[in-house]
C-alpha cells in the first residue's frame, strides 16, 4: 500500500505508509513493543525512531490520511507528496480514524487495549477533551506508556499555550545567541525544536516502557520542546553560573573578545573551519604556512618559544591578525579536500564545511551505506537517509 492509497483506507482500517516495512514481524532492539502513533508532523519523529528500533508503530491518521501528506509549500505541484512524509514515517503501519466522533474513540481506545505506548503532539488538552487521557488509556490497560510532545510540559503559567518551532526558539534563547551582534536576532532556517524534543520523547518513552515492565503500571510522560531548546544552548546555560562568562551572539568563525581567532576561512569551493588554538595550536598552522612557502616575514620573526606560549594572543594581539591573514591568503588557493588532508597529516583541527551535495558523496557516510534508494508516488527514485546507528547484535530496521 503507498503512501497515497493509505490516507483513502475506510476509517478503521489499517495500511502501510508506504516508505518501510511495516508488518507484525520486527527485529532490532525492541522488537514487539506496541505503539500507538497520534503526532502530528512536529513529532512524527517520535515513532520513526521507534520503528527504527523494531516497534510495531500504528499510525493514527484522519479520514481522508493526514494532510502533510501533500507538499503544500508556495508553488508547489498540486498533489505532490510532501518529502517529510516519507523522511518521517517509513516503517509505520497507518490506520484512519476519527477522534472527533465517539466511534472513532470507542475504536481507538480498543487499540489502545493491546498497546504499549502512545505517543501524541496535539495542542495541549486535546486528548482530555476527547476523554483519551491517560487515566482513560489506564482502564483499558494499565501498563499504558502516554508520552506527549508539548510545547512547555504539563504544568507552569505556559503549560496550556500552543507554539510553533519559532516561539520555542525565541523562548528557549536559541534565537538570542544566533546571528551577528550588531544585528537583531535570528532564527535557525528551518524547524529545530520540536525534532529535539521529538527525539528525547523516545528515551524517556523507553524509561517508562522498561518500568512498566516491571511493576505493570503504564505512566504518562511530559515533554516539553521548549527545555529541549535550552539543552541545544550548551555552555550558554551554566556559564553565568560557573565561570561567569555569557555567551552572546557572534558571527560564526568569526573573532570575539573572549576568542579572538578567526575560524571560518574561504577556499578555493567553498569554506573550511580552522580550530587555531587546539592540538599544535600557532606553531603547527605556522610550520604549514612556511612550509607551503607561504609564511610572511611577520610571522617569520615569532620564535618557537612565543608560538608555543598559550598567551600568545593576549600577550601579542596582533599575532592572531597576522596569522589569520596568511591563512586566508594561502587557504583561498586549495580546495577543502586537499586543505583538510593536508592539515589531518599535521594534526591540525581542519574540516570542511559540507553542502548537501557534499554530504551526498561523503565517503563516510557512504562507507556506511548511510544514503539509501526508495520509491516515491509521482517522484520515482530518490536518496534518503538509511538507519543512524548500527547495532551488532539487535540493528535497526529503517529503510
Amino acid at each position: 500500500m503507498t503512501a497515497d492509497q493509505a490516507g483513502t483506507r475506510r476509517p478503521g482500517t489499517e495500511a502501510e505508509t508506504g516508505a518501510g516495512t511495516g508488518g507484525e514481524t520486527r527485529v532490532g532492539p525492541v522488537p514487539g513493543l506496541r505503539v500507538l502513533d497520534l503526532t502530528t508532523e512536529r513529532a512524527w519523529l517520535s515513532g520513526r525512531i521507534l520503528a527504527d528500533l523494531g516497534a510495531v508503530v500504528t499510525l493514527v491518521e484522519p479520514p481522508g490520511g493526514h494532510p502533510q501528506r501533500q507538499d503544500r509549500r508556495a508553488g508547489a505541484p498540486p498533489g505532490r507528496p510532501n518529502p517529510t512524509w516519507p523522511a518521517f514515517n517509513r516503517g509505520k503501519r497507518s490506520v484512519t480514524l476519527d477522534l472527533t466522533r465517539p466511534r472513532g474513540r470507542e475504536l481507538f481506545l480498543r487499540l489502545a487495549a493491546t498497546a504499549d505506548v502512545v505517543v501524541e503532539s496535539f495542542d495541549p488538552g486535546t486528548l482530555q477533551r476527547w476523554g483519551l487521557g491517560h487515566e482513560a488509556l489506564a482502564a483499558v490497560n494499565p501498563r499504558t506508556v502516554l508520552t506527549c510532545v508539548t510545547p512547555f510540559g504539563g504544568t507552569g503559567p505556559w503549560a496550556g499555550h500552543a507554539a510553533a518551532d519559532l516561539v520555542l526558539a525565541a523562548m528557549g534563547g536559541a534565537v538570542w545567541i544566533s546571528g551577528d551582534p550588531d544585528r537583531p536576532p535570528v532564527r535557525t532556517s528551518s524547524d529545530q525544536y520540536f525534532l529535539h524534543a521529538a527525539a528525547e520523547a523516545v528515551v524517556h518513552t523507553l524509561v517508562a516502557v522498561r518500568h512498566a515492565r516491571r511493576t505493570g503500571q503504564g505512566q504518562q510522560v511530559t515533554v516539553s520542546a521548549q527545555l529541549a531548546a535550552v539543552r541545544t544552548l550548551m555552555n550558554a546555560v551554566p556559564g553565568p553560573y560557573t565561570d561567569g562568562s555569557a555567551v552572546d551572539r557572534s558571527s560564526f568563525g568569526e573573532p570575539t573578545a573572549t576568542q579572538p581567532w578567526r575560524g571560518m576561512f574561504a577556499c578555493r569551493d567553498g569554506h573550511i573551519l580552522a580550530t587555531v588554538p587546539f592540538g599544535p595550536g600557532p606553531q603547527g598552522y605556522v610550520g604549514w604556512l612556511r612550509d607551503e612557502g607561504c609564511l610572511t616575514p611577520r610571522l617569520a620573526a615569532y620564535s618557537d618559544e612565543q608560538l608555543r606560549s598559550a598567551t600568545l594572543a593576549t600577550d601579542d594581539p596582533a599575532f592572531p591578525v597576522l596569522l589569520s591573514d596568511a591563512l586566508a591568503a594561502y587557504f583561498g588557493t586549495e580546495t577543502k579536500a586537499v586543505l583538510t588532508r593536508k592539515a589531518l597529516a599535521r594534526r591540525l583541527m581542519v574540516a570542511p564545511v559540507n553542502t548537501v551535495a557534499d554530504l551526498l558523496a561523503d565517503e563516510q557516510l557512504a562507507d556506511r551505506g548511510y544514503f539509501r534508494t526508495a520509491e516515491l508516488d509521482d517522484v520515482g527514485t530518490v536518496r534518503v537517509p538509511g538507519t543512524w546507528a548500527r547495532l551488532s547484535g539487535s540493528p535497526l530496521t529503517g529503510g
